[in-house]
């Protein structure tokens, strides 16, 4: 069972990273097809908390957070909220997020670049934390969220450092570097009030 689990995760896992909606959907046939449960992810968790609380704000009245999987790193996002919204294109991994009862949390199935039922700067905070190399027009992903709050955030793994350092370069943001043991992140974040990133 668990080499077939392996082969499906694969087989799935290089469709999802080029946006394929059914292929997310197909991965979230396995628990934790992003394997955010390990260690790994959870110092990628802490570390962007850290982060927010050190260069933005200690809390927040409410976070959007595109691409929130089955919910794990809300539980952390969550812990400086009044209020979170999960946002994610998988249904299955919406219906996990939901079952993991966090308090101050609600869960959509939705596409972030056309949630026209929210007013612009509907919240404090919005992430996208390991999203933006799934999107082929980065720059108006990030003209969407700047839409939707306040300020915004996303990481990216180091995989993705040549080709998003490079969009960010030019950009009026804020870099950081998150350091694993065997991984490395930047979060990068930006305030609507000093925009010139787009």
């Amino acid at each position: 069972m668990k080499v077939i689990s392996k082969l499906w995760r694969r087989w799935n896992l290089g469709r999802a990273y080029r946006g394929d909606v059914a292929a997310m959907n197909r991965l979230y046939r396995i628990k934790d097809p992003w394997r955010l449960d390990f260690a790994t992810e959870k110092v990628r968790f802490e570390g962007t908390l850290r982060l927010i609380q050190e260069g933005i704000a200690p809390h927040f009245e409410s976070i959007l957070e595109i691409g929130c999987g089955e919910g794990l790193q809300t539980e952390t996002l969550g812990r400086i909220a009044d209020r979170i919204v999960g946002v994610d294109a998988s249904s299955r991994a919406v219906a996990r997020a939901r079952q993991r009862g966090i308090p101050n949390a609600s869960f959509r199935v939705d596409d972030f670049t056309k949630m026209n039922d929210l007013m612009p700067a509907s919240f404090g905070l919005v992430t996208a934390c390991e999203i933006l190399y799934y999107i082929d027009d980065v720059a108006s992903a990030c003209r969407c969220m700047t839409n939707l709050a306040d300020t915004c955030l996303a990481t990216y793994y180091q995989g993705a450092f040549q080709r998003l350092d490079v969009f960010f370069a030019d950009k009026d943001v804020e870099v950081e570097t998150i350091m694993g043991a065997d991984c490395s992140w930047r979060v990068v974040y930006w305030r609507n009030d000093n925009c010139r990133m787009l």
